[in-house]
Formats: C-alpha cells, sequence, structure tokens
C-alpha cells in the first residue's frame, strides 16, 4: 500500500498522473464492495437499506412467536429478496387473463330452479340487476349504502331458496350467490376507507368488523379456498389484519388476474404501509407512468 500513497515531494507530472490513477481505482473498487451493479447513489441507498431491512426480517423471523408470525415475515423476506431496486416489475401487458376467471352469471338469463317460486324468482332478479348497476367501479364508493342494502338481501334469498346443490360453484346460481357474497364483503370494507369514514361514520366498530368477517368467511367456506375472481377481497383481509406480507405475495402471486390500475395501486399502498420508503418511491413512480392517478 505504501506505493499508493507518494509523498508530495517525489510527485511530478508523470507520477501525479499515476497517483490519480490509482486511487481512482482505490475507489472504484471501494464502490463494487457496496454493490457491484450500482448505477446511481439512489440505487445504492436502496440496496443497502435492502440489505439491513432484509437482516431485521430474519431476526424477527427467528423470533417469532406463533406460525402465523413467521408466515407474515418468511412473506415480507421473499418479496423482498425479489426485489431489485430501479428494476421493479410493471404490472402484465395482458392482464386480467380472463381465461380461467368465471364470470359473474346474470339471473336473468339463467332458467329458474323448479324449487324456487315464480315471484321469488323475480324480486331474486331485479335484486341482482339492482346490485350490478349500483356496484360499479366509478360509483362504488358513493353507493355503498345501497350496495350494502341490495347485496345482503339477495344474499340472504338466494341461500334461503337455492338448494345446497345448487349453491356449489358447479353451478351457475352457485356462482351468483359467490358474487353476491364478494360484493358484499367488498363493499363493507370499502367502508373503512378514511374518505367514506368521514362521509358515513361507522358507529359501532365491533358490529362492524364482526359483519365484515362473517361476510369474508361465509364466501371462503363456500369457495373453499382461494379463488383468483375474489382475490382483491382476501388481500383486503390480510391488510386489515395486519399481514401485510402475505397480502402483498398473495397480490404479486395473482398479478395476472387483476385489472394493471388496482394491481399497481395496491401494490404501492401496501409498500408504504409496510414502511418500506425505497421500494414505495419505485411503486408510486411506476403507478403514475402508467397513468393512474387516485381519485
Amino acid at each position: 500500500m505504501a506505493g499508493l500513497f507518494l509523498s508530495p515531494q517525489r510527485i511530478d507530472r508523470v507520477g501525479l498522473c499515476c497517483y490519480a490513477w490509482r486511487m481512482a481505482m482505490l475507489l472504484m473498487l471501494a464502490c463494487q464492495q457496496v454493490s457491484v451493479c450500482a448505477e446511481t447513489p439512489r440505487t445504492v441507498d436502496a440496496q443497502c437499506w435492502q440489505t439491513q431491512t432484509l437482516a431485521s426480517i430474519e431476526t424477527k423471523l427467528e423470533n417469532a412467536a406463533s406460525d402465523d408470525e413467521r408466515l407474515e415475515y418468511a412473506a415480507r423476506r421473499s418479496w423482498l429478496r425479489r426485489w431489485k431496486p430501479g428494476q421493479m416489475p410493471i404490472a402484465p401487458a395482458e392482464a386480467p387473463d380472463e381465461s380461467e376467471l368465471m364470470e359473474e352469471p346474470v339471473l336473468a338469463d339463467l332458467p329458474r330452479p323448479e324449487s324456487i317460486d315464480a315471484d321469488a324468482w323475480d324480486v331474486m332478479v331485479d335484486w341482482q340487476k339492482r346490485l350490478i348497476g349500483s356496484d360499479t367501479d366509478d360509483d362504488r364508493k358513493d353507493n355503498l349504502r345501497t350496495t350494502i342494502e341490495l347485496a345482503s338481501q339477495l344474499e340472504q334469498s338466494l341461500a334461503d331458496h337455492l338448494p345446497a346443490d345448487l349453491q356449489s360453484l358447479a353451478t351457475p346460481t352457485g356462482w351468483a350467490l359467490a358474487y353476491t357474497r364478494y360484493r358484499l364483503g367488498r363493499a363493507l370494507a370499502y367502508r373503512e376507507l378514511p374518505e367514506v369514514r368521514e362521509r358515513w361514520p361507522i358507529a359501532n366498530p365491533d358490529e362492524y368488523t364482526s359483519r365484515l368477517v362473517a361476510a369474508f368467511q361465509r364466501l371462503t367456506e363456500q369457495t373453499q379456498g382461494d379463488r383468483r375472481e375474489f382475490i382483491l377481497l382476501q388481500d383486503r383481509m390480510f391488510r386489515r389484519a395486519g399481514k401485510k406480507g402475505r397480502a402483498l405475495e398473495l397480490l404479486e402471486s395473482n398479478r395476472h388476474s387483476i385489472e394493471p390500475k388496482w394491481y399497481l395501486k395496491k401494490r404501492r399502498d401496501l409498500l408504504q404501509e409496510l414502511g418500506w420508503d425505497p421500494p414505495y418511491r419505485e411503486a408510486a413512480r411506476l403507478y403514475l407512468q402508467a397513468g393512474y392517478v387516485d381519485e
């Protein structure tokens, strides 16, 4: 190392160039120790943050007090290990892939089951038509009262009138019931949004939570596990339970089945809720670059 640091008395014009070159090489090697592929100071900072955060997660994983905690920290570690700063993927161009998704059946297009009388069937057909008209992407937040009332009435009526075999997902009526439960659960979950609570406060939080959890449980029991058609409600339930890593992994594993806007927005929001600032900033940038804005 002594030869790399020349005394001022011995540095001539040639020696100065040699000295500067050697110092530059030392600096380059030092930078490579931080990150071989680092391109910008921001990327280096993100990589340092990633390394530190993964180390913290490993510690929490080792000290987890339950299987539930271990699943959560394992999910966070899995996502963060895959993330490459500056290379976060955009939403799949072909999303949503509807080849394996079941569309919501329209009761008016189905033959009336023999076990249901005409008047009751007509009422359910009318309720579903009004429910679908109320629960739209553009007007969902404004119509929550109507949506919750209609979905509750329709779910109860379908559950009461349909025999067990027609409540199975092997039948169109079973899928109509599942979608009704999904719309009810989603509308109840939307009630927790700050802008909604400001206009329509939740008077009894315990009662509200019980109602939301019960609606989601009925859907889960009917579908007997994960269904991509209803993945966003399951993602919301993970989030509200503090299982944000599992929500993030669920979102990623089903990204081909989700509208690009909702995939990008929910990924951004989850990263913000986790307090992961570097990936959050990258996700927020990709959301804006895709042409989306918050309503």
